[in-house]
């Protein structure tokens, strides 16, 4: 389906190969819906959600309501921006899943793919995520976990909005002539991955009513490809539709990608991967139990019951690392340059490398000045994070989630900032998650998540799978797992009855 879109936007883009690789950027870094959550809240509040918690708060995987967590696959997707956007007489999702799948175009403004006028920086945010095979399991005063995970993330950051009208409409778009922009900090970043990652959650203190975990995922991170431009200044002016005028230019490219640099066949020789990491996620967790524990702890692990609380609350810290790319890489920089750059409709490029020489020798008039190593590193989407949990009764739940984003380096993918209020009913066999949630502290939206046994399905942004309005995102998560509760040995054996059970 995603060469069906490149297909699609080739076809109806027209002009020099600049606008041709600007929009092609532009459209897959921050519109891309078609390719297979960002938070899970359905899954990673819940009780049930094993593994999937940890996402959450890896601490609090050691007093869910499971003992033994299978997770089978899961998959989801995250995407909202403040540009592009598909005319919602245009969109429908059925058009998007079927076998020859019906895409809108890019044509005048009110048909198709089109995007919003505005003074505003353009901001966007993308998150692939597929949960491979992946097991947890909880004994006695502490629960380890594994888990595979596959990711594709993308964000856009402060990107001014005649930038991105540029990569658009191209040179020709005779409106953005003869105006000088002068542009502060902006970033553009792209990366997939692989990783293996382990969780650990252990009980610090348990005493009458009270209860307070702390925990850890390490994740080591295999690169696919990754590509950031961070722009500090930017000063031109769009002459005409062949003349740019660069004032200055402070800023650096890196990208690793699986083509060869010199032909851009695809994928390119050498490993799968081409770069490495690693990555922690950190938490603690204090719970407030609504009775004292009156049992005596049980000889064998399956048969410990859970202790029902009558809140929770959790601090994290998400995604802290970063993937340094050593293969197939290169990092560019700019620093504070500028060109009349004359006939700058008529560039062309044959490869990868023909296009760096090219911007190298405008500015430096040297084909090779810019690249400064054949290696860059990006950041993960860091990220702080506050739960809350109350259960104001027998299986009804009030649920808080903060996110807030951290810039710890100067390379890095931006996850967007997050508050989200939800109800939840909770069963063994059902469960139902209806929550309210402000993206990026100013966007509204409604969601759904329904569990039945071991099968999950969720949204936090209903009207994204709907033509209610213009469609500017979509959030969709599934997942398939097992699961054997705490003081049950098995799907029917109660915990008095654990025998058939070693451990």
């Amino acid at each position: 389906m995603a060469q069906a879109i490149a297909n699609n936007t080739f076809n109806n883009l027209f002009g020099n190969p600049i606008k041709h690789l600007s929009f092609v950027f532009l459209f897959f870094t921050i519109f891309s819906p078609t390719l297979s959550s960002q938070e899970k809240i359905g899954l990673t509040t819940s009780n049930y959600g094993g593994i999937y918690s940890s996402q959450l708060n890896p601490a609090s995987t050691v007093y869910s309501k499971i003992f033994f967590d299978i997770n089978i696959l899961g998959a989801n997707t995250f995407l909202e921006n403040n540009f592009l956007y598909i005319h919602k007489k245009d969109y429908r999702l059925g058009d998007f899943l079927s076998l020859n799948p019906k895409l809108p175009v890019i044509g005048e403004s009110g048909n198709g793919v089109d995007y919003y006028r505005t003074s505003k920086p353009v901001n966007g945010y993308e998150r692939i995520d597929v949960l491979g095979p992946s097991v947890s399991f909880t004994f006695g005063n502490q629960s380890v976990g594994l888990f595979t995970r596959a990711l594709v993330v993308s964000s856009v950051h402060g990107l001014p909005p005649d930038i991105a009208v540029m990569m658009y409409e191209g040179l020709e778009f005779d409106s953005l002539w003869g105006i000088d922009y002068n542009h502060g900090a902006f970033d553009i970043s792209t990366m997939g991955w692989w990783e293996l990652g382990a969780n650990y959650s252990y009980i610090l203190k348990e005493q009458g009513r009270n209860f307070l975990s702390a925990g850890i995922n390490i994740r080591a991170l295999f690169g696919y490809a990754g590509t950031s431009i961070q722009s500090r200044n930017v000063d031109y002016t769009l002459v005409s539709d062949s003349v740019l005028d660069i004032r200055n230019l402070d800023a650096d490219i890196g990208f690793s990608i699986p083509m060869d640099f010199d032909n851009n066949e695809y994928p390119a020789s050498g490993a799968t991967f081409k770069g490495k990491g690693v990555a922690v996620d950190l938490g603690m967790m204090y719970a407030r139990k609504r009775e004292v524990p009156t049992r005596s702890k049980p000889k064998r692990y399956c048969a410990y019951e859970h202790e029902d609380y009558l809140y929770k609350v959790g601090l994290s810290i998400l995604d802290l690392g970063k993937i340094n790319f050593k293969e197939n890489a290169q990092q560019h920089t700019y620093d504070n340059v500028g060109a009349y750059w004359d006939e700058v409709d008529t560039v062309g490029f044959g490869s990868i490398n023909e296009l760096t020489a090219k911007f190298s020798t405008v500015f430096y008039g040297d084909p090779t000045a810019s690249l400064q190593a054949k290696s860059f590193g990006l950041g993960l989407s860091t990220s702080l994070s506050l739960q809350a949990d109350y259960q104001y009764f027998p299986h009804w739940y009030l649920n808080t989630v903060l996110v807030l984003p951290l810039k710890i380096s100067a390379n890095q993918l931006r996850r967007p900032a997050q508050a989200i209020l939800s109800l939840r009913y909770e069963t063994s066999k059902f469960e139902v998650n209806m929550p309210f949630s402000l993206y990026d502290f100013n966007k509204p939206r409604i969601g759904l998540f329904v569990r039945f046994h071991y099968v999950s399905i969720g949204t936090e942004k209903l009207g994204g799978l709907f033509n209610f309005n213009d469609f500017t995102g979509l959030d969709f998560y599934v997942a398939v797992k097992y699961h054997i509760e705490k003081g049950r040995c098995s799907r029917y054996k109660h915990s008095t009855d654990c025998n058939h059970l070693a451990f």
